[in-house]
């Protein structure tokens, strides 16, 4: 993952580079957080999975569904998620899309 930005530092959320699928991009590393930046091509799965501490995720375009606690969740532009320490989730990019997480440390 590259280097958190700097305090202040103004983000483009949109800028994605020109490859193919961009790796997890680490956008914002605090104590108490870290915001990283998820470019999706459409088909791309993410399997199970559990985080240790309490994370959101917000889809900023496209549309991704989110597979938690045995439901299906379709999440679009605009939308937002919260999820439990250990909860289990799995997701799969229904077209091209961009996500941010951001999880507790």
């Amino acid at each position: 993952m590259d280097q958190a930005f700097n305090a202040g530092q103004l983000i483009d959320l949109h800028d994605v580079g020109s490859a193919a699928e961009p790796k997890p991009k680490l956008l914002v590393s605090t104590a108490s957080m870290n915001v990283l930046r998820l470019v999706l091509p459409a088909g791309k799965v993410i399997p199970e999975h559990k985080a240790a501490k309490e994370i959101t995720v917000q889809c900023l375009i496209g549309e991704v569904d989110f597979i938690t606690l045995g439901e299906t969740v379709k999440m679009t532009a605009g939308t937002m998620l919260y999820l439990q320490p250990g909860q289990p989730h799995s997701l799969v990019s229904i077209s091209d899309a961009i996500v941010l997480v951001t999880k507790a440390n």
